[in-house]
């Protein structure tokens, strides 16, 4: 899958990946877990997930995304006023509490991100053919170091009912993934009207699950 893909998907407006609401793992089950100690979380992959103003309540947020037009519209459709940087290779939108770097994910470092606790994953690794899957979860472990955890959401469905994206992650691929990890599922729900963000899937069950993965 092409970084063509996703663009086109923003400039036709084909999001349907895109959720309106905060997600409510959030307020149920993170929030709790959320500490004074907490000053910064990392969101790959964010798109313009109104996800992060809820992080961004608790802490700073550093966001990376392919879209420029996605990184511009977080804020716009907001009534945002935001200031836009060159920072070859990437474009760093901020405002605040937010700051997104539009460009190739694995081309961010930990310098250019800082010190964070915590990681988000919503909607990046079930959005990548397994091809890419593989290189991402290598990326981020390799940000997962003593006082960092990665909140993931994964995705359940049968494969063969749907092609991707998204893609299925279940939890024998989360536990393979992240071997070596500690790995504990948060949180587990069916999805009984098979919505997923914008789209209803044609299967057979949908159902999301909330990984914390940790050192």
């Amino acid at each position: 899958m092409e970084a063509s893909f996703w663009h086109n998907c923003w400039q036709k407006d084909s999001i349907g990946f895109h959720q309106d609401q905060v997600h409510p793992f959030l307020t149920q089950y993170i929030s709790p877990l959320l500490s004074s100690q907490d000053t910064k979380v990392f969101v790959p992959l964010c798109g313009k997930s109104l996800d992060m103003f809820f992080w961004a309540e608790h802490m700073k947020v550093v966001g990376c995304e392919l879209s420029e037009i996605a990184c511009r519209d977080f804020f716009q459709d907001h009534g945002i006023t935001y200031e836009q940087h060159d920072e070859t290779p990437f474009v760093r939108y901020s405002k605040d509490e937010v700051v997104l770097y539009q460009g190739d994910i694995f081309d961010l470092d930990k310098e250019t991100i800082g010190d964070f606790q915590w990681i988000y994953d919503r909607a990046a690794l079930i959005a990548l053919p397994q091809a890419l899957q593989a290189k991402y979860v290598s990326y981020i472990r390799g940000l997962i170091k003593d006082g960092v955890k990665l909140a993931l959401i994964s995705l359940e469905f049968p494969p063969e009912e749907l092609s991707g994206p998204p893609f299925p992650i279940f939890e024998q691929d989360i536990a393979e993934y992240f071997d070596g990890l500690s790995v504990e599922l948060i949180a587990s729900r069916d999805i009984e009207n098979k919505q997923f963000a914008r789209r209803v899937f044609d299967v057979s069950y949908l159902k999301e699950k909330l990984y914390i993965i940790s050192q």
